[in-house]
Formats: C-alpha cells, sequence, structure tokens
C-alpha cells in the first residue's frame, strides 16, 4: 500500500484516511462551512472563483449562462459536501486515530470539496502568489485561517499524489 500524508492507496481499490481528531474536527469545521456558502452562493465574493464567469466579454451572455447552469452546478457541489459529511460521520476511531476506507468515487468527491474551500478560503482572505512566501504573524486575527488554507492545500496535494500513485 503506497502512502501520501494520511491517504494510503488499497490494493483492491479505494483510499484508507488516517487523520488525528484535530484533523477530522478542521475537516467538519470547513466542510459544514462549505455548506453554509452554498445555501445561498450568488452575491458571496467567495464564491466567484466557485463559479467564474463562462463569458467575460458578453453580459447578456454570462447573464444567460447563469440563469441556466448555477443552480445545477450549486446543487452539484451541494451534494459533493453532503457525500464527504457522510464519510467523516462514517469513520471512526482505531488506534489513536481516526479512519475511513473512501471508493474512488468518493475520493474524487473529497478532492472536489477540498478544492472548493481552498477558493472560497482563499478569496475570503484575499490569497496571492506572495502570500505563500510570507510566514504567518501567530498574532494577527485571521492567523488561523490562514493555518487552515496550507492545511487544506496539504490535504489536496497529498490526495491529488495518492489519487495519481
Amino acid at each position: 500500500m503506497a502512502t501520501t500524508g494520511p491517504f494510503a492507496r488499497r490494493r483492491r481499490g479505494g483510499i484508507d484516511v488516517t487523520l488525528t481528531e484535530p484533523e477530522v474536527a478542521i475537516l467538519r469545521s470547513v466542510v459544514a462551512q462549505m455548506e453554509q456558502v452554498l445555501v445561498a452562493p450568488e452575491g458571496n465574493p467567495a464564491t466567484r472563483r466557485l463559479f467564474p464567469p463562462a463569458y467575460t466579454d458578453d453580459d447578456e451572455a454570462q447573464a444567460e449562462f447563469a440563469r441556466l447552469m448555477t443552480e445545477d452546478l450549486t446543487e452539484g457541489k451541494r451534494k459533493a459536501v453532503v457525500s464527504v459529511l457522510a464519510t467523516l460521520e462514517r469513520g471512526t476511531m482505531k488506534r489513536g486515530a481516526w479512519r475511513v476506507t473512501l471508493s474512488a468515487e468518493e475520493a474524487e468527491v473529497w478532492l472536489a470539496v477540498l478544492n472548493d474551500a481552498r477558493l472560497t478560503l482563499g478569496t475570503r482572505l484575499d490569497v496571492t502568489e506572495e502570500t505563500y512566501e510570507k510566514e504567518i504573524d501567530p498574532t494577527a486575527p485571521d492567523a488561523p485561517a490562514f493555518e487552515i488554507f496550507r492545511y487544506l492545500g496539504y490535504i489536496e496535494e497529498w490526495l491529488v499524489e495518492t489519487l495519481m500513485g
């Protein structure tokens, strides 16, 4: 079994996930917050990255695209969030760690939700390329949010490596 961070690919398919209790608490909180963001994504600046415009130079075409597609796209993201929450509930504590096995499809859904959460949080924090090079000031009011942003990046990267492995 190849292991990348908290993920390990099973020989017969699927991905084993092993996390600490605090990591599971963070993921539950982040995914629950995504659920709230998706209740009314229109007009929420943080969701612009989740639903980028299809037509940047044609306002009428963009309005029609949004009218036709936003509800379906939002519903797909909501279903993904519900799926991740279900897998988080399905996990159990074993030998001092939280564990769950994801199907290949569930792992892909995790990846999508992690990416959406990271995009949403990154937009809220106004993350830029320069942000990655800076040390996080532990006394800054948004330091915990930046740490969570970075953690989500690590988890996403490890899951991508495991899925590609």
